[in-house]
C-alpha cells in the first residue's frame, strides 16, 4: 500500500496564528514522503492546559516522534521563579518556561510508551522510540534566547529561528523504519485509545479450541484508530459534519471520542451526545469516561457540560425530547399518544417545533448525534435551533449508517434534514458538506473498514439485504465509489458509472475488513465460512427449543459467556418472544427481554442470553448472535425483512445462527449458499432502475407496509380472491 502521512489541523482553523499555519504547511511538505501524521495541539497525555502542549506532534515509520513548539509572540523577558524559569510575552502574558513545559511532556510521553513492553529495552531502561525535540521562536533572535541563563540547563532540545525550521524538518534522522504494527501500537498509546483495547493473554500462543478460545484470541488487541477514524476523532471542525460508515466501523467510538476530547479541550462547552437505541445509554458513557478520565485526570461533567440524551426519553431517564419539555413547560407526549402514527420521534417533534419552536434558545457549543439514519427531520431541526452559531457555524456531527435500512439508499443531505428559513430556503444547503474546513478537516467522511463482523457474515448480511443473489434485487449502487464507501472494490466493469446489464465483480479486499476470526480459522486450517449456521426447522416450537439447545452447547461446551449471546427475533410479537424465553429456561438458561419484562436499555447483563427485536438490538454487539424466525425474509414485499436481517447479523463478533422454519428458509438457505459460492467475491447482472422497488414502496409507513403484507398474505390463501382482483385490474 502506498505510504500516507496526515495532517490532523485539531483547532487550528480556529486560533488565526499565522506562524503556526504556515508551519504546518512546511510539515506537510517535507513529510509527505513518510507514513504516519502530524497533529496540533491534540495529544495531552494528559496535561491540564493546552499552554502545556507541544504544538505539533509529528509520528512517523521513518523518524519515531518529533515535538516541534512554536513560541509565536516575543518573549521580552525571563526569569529564574521559586519553581522553574518564566517568561513574559510582548502582550503582558506571563507563562512558565516553554523549555520546561517541553522537557515535562516529553517526559510523560516516555513514561506513556513505557506502557508497551514491545517499545521498551528493559536492559537500556529507556524506550526503542525515538524522540526528537525542537523549540521554534518566531519573534525572537537565537542570539538572544542563548544569552538566557535558563538556555546552559535544557538538555536534548533543538532551538531555532522559524526562518530555519524547513531545513531542520529536513534534517531529522530516519532512522527509525519501524513496521505498521508497531506504528499502531505507539498511535494507540500516544492517543489515549488503548483505554479501548483488550489486555492480551498472559498464556503465549493458547491452544484455540472453543469458539470462545478464538472469539477471545480475536478481540485480544492493541485498540488503534484507521486513518479515517483518526482524522473523523481527533480533530473539532468549525462547523456541521457528517461521518458516514457501516455497522461495527466504529462511529460510536468516533463520536465518543470527539465528545471527551472536545471536553476535555474547551471546559467551557456544552455538549450533547444524541442516540437512539435507549440500550446504548452506558456504553456511550463509558466510552467518553474511559477516554476523558485517562487524559483529563478525572471524571468527565455528564451534569452540566455533557449531556448524553436518548431521543425521546423514558420513564427511568431523561431524554432530549422530555428535556426540552420540561424547559419550555410543555406537557410531553407518550408512546401511547403516538402509537398508532407511522413514526412516532417524528410526530412528537413536529408537535413541539409547533409548540415550542420560535422560543427555542441555542444552548449547545457541539450536537454530536449517533444512529442518525433512525432520527427524524423534526428532530434535526430541532437540534438546528438549540446549537449555537450561525448556519456555517453550527458543529453539529452527525453519524450515519448507510446500510441499515433499505430506504438510505438514496442518503437525505442536510437541505432535507435540518428544516427551513422564513424565505422557504434550507438551513442548512448540501453544499455546506462540500469540501474541506481550512486545515484540510473533510465535512464528509466515509469510515469503510469494518471492525466488528467477520467478513463472511458482514457479505453474506449485503447479499441478502441487496438481494444480489435473490430473484429480484432490492437496491443497488451504480457508482464505483458508492461501493468502495462500503469497503468493496469494483473489479469489473472497468468505467466510471457501471450501467444495466453490466456484469458486475466485486471484491471485499481482506485490509477492509478487520476482525481476526477469519485470519485465525484459516490459521487453524477451519473454513472461515463455518462462522455462519443454519438451523432449519418445520415449526416454531421446534425452532425455540432447536436454538435453545444450541445456545446450551456454545455457552455449556464452547466457553461462550451467556451475556455475549444475544437473539434477535425478526417477528417482535410477544408470543414469540416469550416462546423463545421458555424453551432457554426449559434448557437452565437465564434470559432478558429488553422493553417487555426489563427496561428497554437493560442489554446484556452479566449471566444473562438477551432476546431481543431488531429494532432494540441495533447498536449492540455479541460474541454470538443468533438470527430466528429468518424464513421472513424470504417472501417479503415490503423489503422490511431484508433491512431486518442486515442489522441482526451485523451485531455479531464471532459466529452467527440463522434458523428459520419451513420453504420459505430453504430458499433462504438456497440464497446464502450461492453468495459463499462466490466468497469474497459478489457476482451479479446490474438490473436497470425499473427493475427495483418502487420509490414509493420504500417510503410508505410501516401502517402501510403492514396492510400491504396483510393483502398479499391474503392472497396467497385464497388464489380465486387473487385471480378476481388480476381480472378486475385488467378491465
Amino acid at each position: 500500500m502506498p505510504k500516507k502521512f496526515e495532517y490532523l489541523a485539531g483547532s487550528l482553523a480556529l486560533e488565526h496564528l499565522p506562524f503556526h499555519t504556515r508551519a504546518a504547511e512546511l510539515i506537510r511538505r517535507e513529510f509527505v514522503n513518510c507514513e504516519g501524521y502530524c497533529a496540533y495541539r491534540l495529544t495531552t497525555l494528559g496535561r491540564a492546559s493546552d499552554e502545556e502542549i507541544p504544538s505539533f506532534l509529528i509520528v512517523t515509520r521513518e523518524h519515531g516522534v518529533i515535538l516541534l513548539d512554536l513560541i509565536e509572540e516575543r518573549v521580552t523577558n525571563q526569569f529564574e521563579g521559586v519553581e522553574s524559569y518564566y517568561w513574559d510575552f510582548e502582550n503582558s502574558h506571563r507563562s512558565p518556561s516553554r523549555f520546561l513545559t517541553l522537557e515535562l511532556y516529553t517526559g510523560d510521553l516516555i513514561s506513556r510508551l513505557k506502557n508497551d513492553l514491545a517499545l521498551y529495552d528493559r536492559k537500556a531502561r529507556n524506550i526503542t522510540v525515538p524522540i526528537t525535540t525542537c523549540a521554534v521562536f518566531c519573534a525572537n533572535d537565537i542570539a538572544e534566547v542563548k544569552s538566557w541563563p535558563e538556555f546552559s540547563e535544557i538538555a536534548d532540545i533543538d532551538v531555532i529561528h522559524f526562518s530555519d525550521l524547513s531545513h531542520w524538518l529536513n534534517s531529522v534522522p530516519q532512522e527509525f523504519q519501524c513496521d505498521e504494527e508497531k506504528l499502531g501500537r505507539i498511535l494507540s498509546l500516544l492517543e489515549g485509545t488503548f483505554v479501548y483495547g483488550v489486555k492480551p493473554s498472559l498464556v503465549v500462543n493458547p491452544p484455540l479450541v472453543t469458539k470462545n478460545d478464538f472469539i477471545q484470541s480475536s478481540l485480544q488487541t492493541v485498540f488503534k484508530q484507521d486513518d479515517s477514524q483518526r482524522v473523523a476523532s481527533l480533530q473539532l471542525p468549525p462547523g456541521p459534519q457528517r461521518i458516514r460508515g457501516l455497522a461495527g466501523t466504529g462511529k460510536t467510538v468516533v463520536l465518543s471520542l470527539k465528545a471527551a476530547i472536545s471536553h476535555k479541550r474547551f471546559p467551557e462547552f456544552k455538549i450533547l451526545y444524541l442516540f437512539n437505541t435507549q440500550s446504548l445509554y452506558n456504553q456511550i458513557q463509558s466510552l467518553i469516561s474511559r477516554y476523558y478520565t485517562v487524559e483529563a485526570k478525572k471524571a468527565p461533567d455528564f451534569d452540566e457540560h455533557v449531556h448524553v440524551l436518548h431521543a425521546w426519553g423514558g420513564k427511568q431517564r431523561a431524554g432530549l425530547y422530555s428535556k426540552l419539555c420540561e424547559e419550555y413547560g410543555i406537557t410531553p407526549l407518550t408512546w401511547t399518544d403516538v402509537r398508532s402514527s407511522s413514526d412516532g420521534l417524528a410526530t412528537i417533534y413536529r408537535r413541539f417545533l409547533q409548540q415550542a419552536g420560535n422560543a427555542l434558545e441555542p444552548i449547545y457549543d457541539l450536537v454530536l448525534i449517533d444512529e442518525a439514519q433512525d432520527l427524524p427531520p423534526e428532530l434535526f431541526e430541532t437540534v438546528y435551533r438549540i446549537t449555537k452559531g450561525g448556519p456555517e457555524e453550527k458543529r453539529i456531527i452527525w453519524a450515519y449508517d448507510e446500510f441499515q435500512s433499505l430506504r438510505d439508499v438514496d442518503m437525505k443531505g442536510p437541505s432535507e434534514l435540518f428544516g427551513k428559513n422564513e424565505l422557504g430556503e434550507p438551513n442548512l444547503p448540501d453544499s455546506l458538506l462540500q469540501g474541506e474546513y481550512e486545515g484540510g478537516i473533510a465535512k464528509d467522511f466515509v469510515l469503510s473498514n469494518c471492525y466488528r463482523t467477520p467478513r463472511p457474515i458482514l457479505m453474506a448480511a449485503h447479499g441478502v439485504a441487496l438481494g444480489l443473489y435473490a430473484p429480484k434485487k432490492t437496491a443497488m449502487f451504480y457508482s464505483p465509489g458508492d461501493w468502495t464507501a462500503l469497503g468493496y472494490r469494483v473489479v469489473e466493469p472497468h468505467s466510471l458509472m457501471i450501467n444495466p446489464g453490466d456484469q458486475v465483480t466485486l471484491e471485499r479486499p481482506d485490509e477492509n475488513s478487520k476482525n481476526k476470526l477469519e485470519r485465525l480459522l484459516r490459521e487453524s486450517e477451519r473454513d472461515p465460512k463455518e462462522l455462519l449456521q443454519f438451523i432449519q426447522c418445520s415449526s416454531e416450537e421446534e425452532q425455540w427449543h432447536s436454538v435453545a439447545k444450541e445456545v446450551s452447547v456454545v455457552i455449556r461446551e464452547q466457553g461462550v459467556a451467556p451475556e455475549e449471546v444475544i437473539i434477535v427475533n425478526l417477528s417482535s410479537g410477544r408470543d414469540s418472544m416469550l416462546g423463545m424465553q421458555r424453551a432457554l429456561t426449559s434448557q437452565g438458561i437465564k434470559s432478558v427481554l429488553p422493553g417487555f419484562f426489563e427496561s428497554a436499555d437493560v442489554f446484556k447483563p452479566k449471566g444473562y442470553v438477551t432476546i431481543s427485536t431488531t429494532f432494540r438490538a441495533k447498536g449492540n454487539e455479541a460474541n454470538i448472535v443468533f438470527v430466528i424466525n429468518a424464513h421472513k425474509v424470504s417472501k417479503d414485499v415490503t423489503l422490511r425483512m431484508r433491512n431486518a436481517f442486515f442489522v441482526a447479523v451485523t451485531r455479531s463478533r464471532g459466529w452467527c445462527y440463522i434458523a428459520g422454519i419451513g420453504d420459505d428458509m430453504k430458499s433462504l438457505v438456497s440464497e446464502l449458499t450461492s453468495i459463499y459460492q462466490d466468497f469474497p467475491a459478489f457476482h451479479f447482472v446490474c438490473p436497470s432502475k425499473d427493475e427495483l422497488p418502487s420509490r414509493a414502496l420504500l417510503s410508505m409507513s410501516d401502517n402501510e407496509l403492514n396492510k400491504m403484507q396483510e393483502i398479499v398474505e391474503l392472497m396467497k390463501k385464497n388464489p380465486e380472491l387473487a385471480k378476481a382482483i388480476r381480472q378486475s385490474m385488467d378491465e
